[in-house]
């Protein structure tokens, strides 16, 4: 309701149709400074926070990848079109129950070109993941929004896989000028203060920081390209962050997700909408 109202009124006087970025953030919730989080810098999704409506209230309809990824791209619930077990059905030729359609579809009905980004910047890879808990074929037309004929719009989803768990944890801090400091971090109140603790949610914080400098590297290429004003960007992730009563767990640090959504000239700058939202709302809207 927060974003919409003012889109409303801004779609009556334009017919021109927006390029549309999706930036799907992996295994974090709403761990931003934007969000009040301290000892974390995240200056790009701050500015684009302040440049559009940021939401507080943002929350998938489950904590693990796949089941995730399945609602969000075709704006239906998993327990409704039959893939809310996590990969149940990679290797079973499971399809999607008619007349369910991924937005992928609705948008090159519209004349889209779509894209599922791998080289979204210099020095900024897509992972290029699905993850649908079904069997699809040509999800996207290309892996880039150049691609595209010249004035086709585009839907382009991007995937960034710095913030999942992983073995590149061990090095994100050298990645950084402005690492966390552990000391400093707020933990939650169901976790030990214990030394361990403290450096492994740090190093989250990290992975988050690193991302931050992508997003801003990925939002420099739109200017680049005279595509900022025409573009609308979502800033999501795809569930919540892997640690305890996290990830996998329908507890909030499972479900709750960061959500910003910047439409220059459609939606008024620097909105904090405090509305429930869900993640499979986008698809619909």
């Amino acid at each position: 309701e927060c974003a919409s109202a003012s889109a409303r009124r801004a779609s009556k006087t334009t017919n021109r149709k927006p390029n549309i970025l999706w930036i799907l953030s992996e295994d974090i919730c709403p761990d931003l400074s934007c969000y009040g989080t301290p000892a974390v810098q995240t200056p790009n999704l701050d500015k684009l926070a302040g440049e559009g409506v940021r939401f507080t209230s943002a929350f998938t309809t489950s904590p693990v990848c796949s089941t995730s990824r399945s609602a969000m791209i075709t704006g239906m619930y998993q327990t409704t079109i039959g893939v809310h077990h996590h990969r149940s059905h990679r290797n079973d030729g499971y399809t999607l129950p008619k007349p369910v359609r991924l937005i992928t579809d609705y948008f090159r009905q519209a004349r889209y070109f779509t894209a599922n980004v791998k080289t979204a910047a210099p020095g900024v890879k897509g992972s290029g993941k699905t993850d649908f808990n079904f069997k699809f074929s040509n999800a996207f037309d290309g892996s880039d929004w150049n691609q595209r004929q010249a004035d086709q719009p585009f839907f382009a989803q991007l995937s960034i896989s710095m913030t999942h768990r992983g073995g590149h944890w061990k090095t994100v801090r050298e990645k950084l000028d402005n690492p966390v400091d552990p000391a400093k971090v707020k933990l939650p109140p169901y976790y030990p203060d214990h030394p361990v603790a403290r450096d492994d949610w740090a190093t989250y914080l990290n992975s988050i920081q690193v991302m931050d400098g992508y997003v801003g590297k990925i939002l420099q290429r739109l200017d680049d390209e005279g595509l900022s004003d025409n573009t609308v960007v979502i800033f999501i992730g795809d569930h919540g962050r892997c640690h305890v009563r996290g990830k996998q767990w329908l507890y909030d640090g499972g479900i709750h997700i960061p959500l910003i959504v910047r439409w220059p000239g459609r939606l008024k700058a620097g909105q904090v909408c405090d509305h429930l939202v869900s993640s499979i709302d986008i698809s619909a809207t």
